[in-house]
């Protein structure tokens, strides 16, 4: 990973780790099959992280082929306008 996008996903991460950690513990209490919807705004931007999410899903699959996901992990970062994501090891990113 090239020292730019490392500074923006560890600060993306930075900002957005305790949002998702709590998110996350909150998503224990929902009862089965329950799935919380998760947004980030940003000044007056909404981001729909389910649409990031299956945006950045369809990438890795048709720049990678590979079907099977087994890791996923997302990074948003409204000042730099992308989303950098980390599936199954392979890291890329997506303009928002």
């Amino acid at each position: 990973m090239s020292a730019s996008i490392k500074e923006a996903v560890d600060a993306a991460l930075e900002k957005t780790g305790p949002i998702l950690e709590a998110a996350k513990a909150a998503g224990k209490q929902f009862a089965a099959g329950f799935v919380p919807e998760l947004y980030v705004q940003d000044s007056n931007r909404q981001f729909d992280c389910a649409i990031l999410l299956e945006r950045c899903l369809d990438d890795y699959r048709r720049k990678y082929g590979s079907a099977r996901i087994s890791s996923c992990k997302l990074y948003i970062k409204p000042e730099d306008n992308t989303v950098y994501y980390v599936i199954n090891d392979i890291e890329d990113k997506l303009p928002l």
